[in-house]
């Protein structure tokens, strides 16, 4: 197999052996070749083997991508043809014969699987005579959610576009372009539900182009998405109208959660509940992630009956308020709304500073508070259980049994016989009836 093989002195980096895609070269982590030099940029340049030869392209790398000497921006080289990112040289060596298959990233293994899986799917012998039917792809386009990724790296937009494919189930029609003018393009071309944008690109960066679809596609879903994350780029990008501002994540994990992210932000429109979290994705996973990647910003959260605001600051929640509460009364408040949206804003400090507990534990309490309230909510009053019915008990009226057997005025004087009809008493009585 073909391979790039590093031949300066003092820098030590495997050979990279090539394949079909595109692979990104670079000193940051993720990269399918990582060059740790202070020379080489975290994402410098990416390759790709086109039949005997390799294309080349640079990414705006800080000291260039030169061939044989000369700087490029792109360009195709042939085996024998030196390569330097910054100052560090790299030989293209043709492939010798019998060579196995190169090792693959991550990514590549996990799309190879899939592929591979559903091969054998296909190649399995039916346990029934009539097989059930598979999925049925929509018929047109027209019922897929249209996602224009724009990235100046065809190796990102290869490998990110086609796990948004496998993840999204035939639901999305991807599109890429690594430039703004080819975006644009696309955007008269055909609708678009959503524009996922990196920031570095070449003669016109992603948040120039982000103001440029803002104005001439209003309501457009827009993401801004970069492997450079900064907050003063954050507070562009959300005052310039994007709905989401995201780092490149480069774990299996970080790149579902961030699909998920992208794919209830283009269907939310069909769902009920908070606006861009929705199913997998709601306000405590939206804290989760501003907390974790230690962001500032604020997260306005409203309904028809209120309004209100949740302080982050270098990933931590430092005050809520909301109506007449604040700090965390206002936090669990606004975290047990049920339906409403939310929008992350660029983040000013707040008046005070009423919050000191951790997040981890605020998010938890919230959550445990409103499972307990819908519990209650679901259970239905019961009608009290029967108890033993009273013992019954004779109550007598007075006079009922009672016999007149004198009357005091001054003077005992016996009663009248047949009064009250009692019973006139004998000669032996004494007066009150006592002996």
């Amino acid at each position: 197999m073909a391979r790039l093989v590093v031949i300066s002195k003092d820098v030590t980096a495997p050979p990279l052996e090539l394949s079909g895609g595109w692979m990104t070269i670079g000193r940051a982590d993720g990269n399918t070749l990582q060059i740790v030099e202070t020379s080489v940029s975290g994402r410098h340049c990416e390759v790709r083997l086109q039949g005997e030869e390799l294309a080349v392209r640079d990414l705006l790398s800080t000291n260039g991508t030169f061939v044989d000497g000369k700087k490029i921006s792109e360009a195709t080289i042939k085996p024998g043809q030196m390569l330097r990112v910054g100052d560090v040289d790299l030989c293209f060596e043709a492939a010798p014969a019998n060579t196995e298959l190169p090792g693959t990233s991550f990514i590549s293994k996990m799309l190879i699987m899939n592929s591979a899986a559903r091969d054998a799917a296909k190649a399995a012998p039916a346990k029934e005579p009539v097989a059930e039917p598979a999925a049925a792809e929509p018929a047109d386009d027209s019922k897929k959610f249209h996602v224009l990724f724009v990235d100046d790296s065809m190796a990102f937009l290869e490998m990110f576009g086609g796990l948004c494919n496998e993840y999204a189930n035939k639901t999305w029609a991807v599109h890429t372009a690594t430039s703004a003018d080819r975006a644009l393009a696309l955007l008269k071309e055909k609708p678009v539900d959503l524009v996922v944008l990196d920031i570095g690109m070449p003669m016109l960066d992603g948040l120039q182009l982000l103001g440029l679809i803002t104005r001439r596609y209003p309501g457009l879903k827009t993401v801004v998405m970069t492997g450079k994350a900064t907050e003063a780029k954050r507070a562009d990008a959300l005052t310039n109208g994007a709905d989401l501002f995201l780092e490149k994540q480069l774990t299996a994990e970080g790149m579902k959660s961030t699909f998920n992210m992208l794919n209830d932000l283009v269907s939310w429109a069909h769902l009920e509940g908070f606006t861009g979290a929705l199913r997998h994705v709601g306000l405590q996973e939206v804290i989760q992630m501003e907390c974790n990647s230690r962001h500032s910003s604020i997260l306005e959260i409203r309904n028809a009956e209120l309004r209100g605001q949740i302080y982050i600051e270098a990933g931590a929640i430092t005050h809520a308020a909301v109506g007449s509460l604040t700090g965390e009364q206002a936090f669990y408040r606004l975290m047990s709304l049920r339906g409403g949206e939310f929008q992350l804003k660029p983040f000013k400090a707040p008046a005070q500073r009423t919050i000191e507990s951790r997040w981890e534990f605020l998010v938890m309490d919230a959550a445990r508070a409103t499972d307990e309230e819908t519990v209650l909510l679901k259970k239905t009053p019961e009608p009290p259980a029967p108890g033993p019915e009273p013992e019954k008990s004779e109550h007598v009226a007075i006079g009922e049994e009672l016999i007149e057997v004198a009357t005091y005025d001054g003077k005992w004087k016996p009663a009248a016989s047949g009064a009250s009809g009692g019973v006139k008493p004998g000669p032996d009585a004494a007066p009150g009836g006592s002996k």
